[in-house]
């Protein structure tokens, strides 16, 4: 088995799969969008190429079976595919039509997704079809996908090509809330892990990291969120409402995400919800602090900030 959902199982191909698969892409209507039907031969060479990018890649399309029953009702995987000239990875996937319209095969596809980006490199994933297939684009709609190119295809006239980032994937399975009392002590654990290495040259104790916090969290007009991803805190930013410059703005006191898990966005999305904290409120901007040689100033102005007066201080007016 390589991927478990709450009604499917997703494993490795073998040659004893060979009827079943081609009762289905044998099927006239179930191949409609397809240059024509497989024959024998073709459906045994789907099954051998697919075991061969397991052996290359580490992944491929997937025997995809009913977990209640075992039944065999399709595939679903990702393979490397030739979409308008370049190679780009795809998820792909077949379904029985006895089993279509049950959301199965969009049930295989989002835990393919997750497992491609959990398990490779990839910063954006692909399905691409006929233009005339509205079930395979619809499934790649409600795998989070958008349309992003249709162009022409000796093979299917034209073809649509969807496609999701990684970043776009992780707003999709992120949960960000308001900063509780509770979160402090687990906000804690990451600033110190953040903090306690090479670079920064600090010791932080976890009582001293959460006495920091606690007092961040106890000021007035206090504005914090948490990221979480699996009900895990992953980062937070500690901020509150005051007078800046004569304008009524948000201070960010402390940003933070988990170390292994930087670079990938997380603080982007923190920034962003506090922006709309900032437009809901009719606030001037947001301002903050930070070290002039850390990768800080660089990550803040991406996101829009430039510097203030001070080297040290950089504010974004919204």
């Amino acid at each position: 088995m390589v991927i478990e959902t709450e009604r499917l199982i997703l494993r490795d191909y073998n040659l004893e799969d060979f009827d079943a698969l081609f009762e289905i892409l044998s099927d006239a209507e179930t191949m409609q969008h397809y240059p024509k039907p497989y024959d024998e031969e073709m459906t045994k060479h789907w099954i051998e190429w697919n075991i061969q990018n397991y052996k290359e890649y580490g992944f491929g399309i997937w025997a995809v079976e009913l977990k209640e029953t075992g039944e065999f009702i399709g595939d679903c995987g990702i393979t490397i595919q030739n979409i308008d000239g370049e190679f780009l990875p795809e998820i792909g996937y077949h379904i029985h039509k006895k089993y279509w319209r049950k959301g199965l095969g969009s049930e295989a596809a989002r835990a393919v997704r997750d497992w491609a980006f959990e398990n490779t490199k990839y910063d954006c994933l692909y399905s691409y079809m006929k233009y005339t297939n509205i079930g395979s684009f619809s499934t790649a709609i409600a795998n989070g996908m958008k349309k992003v190119k249709e162009y022409p295809d000796p093979k299917n006239t034209i073809s649509y090509a969807y496609a999701i980032t990684r970043e776009e994937w992780q707003k999709m399975k992120m949960d960000i809330r308001k900063m509780e009392q509770v979160d402090i002590a687990a906000c804690a654990d990451i600033l110190c892990s953040v903090y306690n290495n090479e670079l920064w040259q600090c010791r932080w104790s976890r009582e001293v990291a959460i006495e920091y916090l606690t007092d961040f969290y106890n000021m007035q007009k206090f504005v914090g969120y948490v990221i979480e991803a699996d009900g895990m805190i992953c980062g937070a930013i500690f901020a509150h409402e005051k007078v800046w410059w004569n304008n009524s703005e948000v201070f960010v006191e402390e940003m933070f995400v988990q170390p292994d898990l930087q670079r990938k966005g997380y603080g982007t999305m923190l920034l962003e919800k506090v922006e709309e904290y900032i437009k809901e409120k009719g606030l001037a901007g947001m301002t903050l602090s930070t070290n002039r040689y850390a990768p800080a100033p660089k990550f803040y102005g991406k996101n829009g900030f430039v510097n203030c007066e001070h080297i040290l201080f950089m504010c974004k007016e919204l």
